[in-house]
């Protein structure tokens, strides 16, 4: 009944509609709705819906685009069924498409189209955060003044952040999101010496609060690292920035923690050695990193305690499942799921369709879903292309009002 009044009230504007304030009403219809219970009814409707309830009337605006109410509909938002983002390059443009998991009741399944940008020149790519997503603008004269540009898919609003003082230096970028004050902040790399085979220190750090900053903020104090693989994804669990680091020219591995609330670093130590590029992901509500073994294993590394550097680490053999042998398949690991699924995906896309595999290594089974509708999607140069290649595949895509 709630719904209805409100989709009524929308529909039928030329109804008189009175506000007070423990009460609202709609001229012609009996019901009447007690006024502290509106953002509960409205934060569980979709954003484009609410984006046009803008327009009833100021007191829905005044809801709708209160901070508590944006903070309370992103908390309620993210405890559903986060969908899956692509991160897809085409043509000199990067794509991003939401695909929902439907668990095991599906086989195919038609990826949403969110957003484009251009070809990425600022190094690594930072997936969705908290329904964020963190890139370059299409204006973007990178040698004379690098910039980033924040969007928000849900609400195809955007915003471009203020130049970056790099003297003309290669940049990395990550964000980050504090659940107490309900912020976000992005954290700029510049890249220093050269140490050893493609490892650069790093050199100077500034960040940029979204909703209060005008300006970024030099970091003074931080750990000795370098930047590792540009394409291994950021992850940001409870207020914390997780990305992977190198520890001086050594093999191994380590992940920079980066306190978005108190802007302070720690670097956990512990991680796995060799050139593996491994991918940051989260499993059971941690931190972990990701990465192929040989003759069909996948390893995940989690942090348990990252103040004691404490880490578990598993290996599952996949070999029995005979989508894995199938040399047609040419899958990397990705990421894991809400479910606690390993998702793997191909690394380049030449056909109308691809399949997506899901492993769960606790029961050891794998399940896969078509996807399809990829390579159709009508965009300059994306269509193009005579292939496509799966940059990204990370799990945490919500629904956001910020920029509404």
């Amino acid at each position: 009944m709630p719904f209805v009044l409100i989709t009524a009230m929308e529909k039928q504007r030329s109804k008189k509609t009175k506000i007070s304030d423990d009460l609202i009403t709609c001229s012609g219809n009996s019901v009447q709705i007690p006024f502290d219970l509106i953002p509960e009814i409205l934060k569980r409707l979709p954003v484009k819906t609410l984006a046009r309830f803008l327009s009833v009337s100021k007191e829905y605006t005044s809801i709708i685009r209160n901070r508590d109410f944006m903070k309370s509909y992103l908390i309620n938002s993210s405890t559903r069924p986060q969908s899956l983002i692509f991160t897809i390059a085409g043509g000199g443009i990067h794509c991003f498409f939401s695909l929902i998991d439907q668990g095991e009741s599906t086989s195919s399944s038609k990826p949403t189209y969110l957003m484009n940008c251009p070809h990425l020149q600022l190094k690594t790519f930072a997936p969705s955060v908290h329904g964020l997503i963190c890139h370059e603008p299409p204006s973007t004269l990178i040698v004379s003044s690098p910039r980033l540009i924040v969007s928000n898919p849900s609400t195809r609003r955007s915003i471009i952040l203020p130049k970056i003082d790099a003297n003309h230096e290669c940049i990395y970028h990550h964000m980050g999101y504090d659940p107490i004050d309900g912020d976000y902040k992005v954290l700029c790399m510049m890249k220093g010496m050269h140490v050893y085979q493609r490892r650069y220190l790093a050199k100077e750090l500034q960040v940029f609060t979204l909703r209060k900053g005008n300006s970024w903020r030099m970091v003074e104090d931080f750990p000795p690292h370098c930047l590792c693989h540009e394409d291994t994804p950021d992850l940001c669990i409870n207020g914390v920035l997780y990305y992977v680091a190198m520890l001086d020219t050594a093999s191994n591995h380590a992940v920079m923690s980066f306190d978005v609330r108190s802007e302070k670093f720690d670097l956990i130590k512990g991680g796995p050695d060799g050139d593996l590029n491994p991918k940051l992901t989260r499993y059971e509500g941690k931190p972990a990193l990701l990465f192929p073994g040989s003759d069909y294993r996948i390893n995940l590394w989690v942090i348990e305690d990252a103040a004691k550097h404490e880490w578990s680490k598993m290996s599952y053999d996949v070999s029995s499942t005979s989508l894995i042998r199938n040399p047609y398949f040419h899958h990397c690991v990705f990421c894991t799921n809400d479910a606690g699924e390993i998702v793997l995906a191909p690394d380049f896309v030449r056909t109308k369709t691809f399949v997506v595999l899901y492993y769960h290594p606790k029961k050891n089974t794998m399940r896969s879903v078509v996807i399809k509708g990829i390579r159709d999607r009508k965009i300059p140069l994306w269509d193009e292309a005579s292939y496509h290649r799966i940059i990204s595949v990370f799990s945490g895509q919500v629904d956001n009002l910020m920029f509404l």
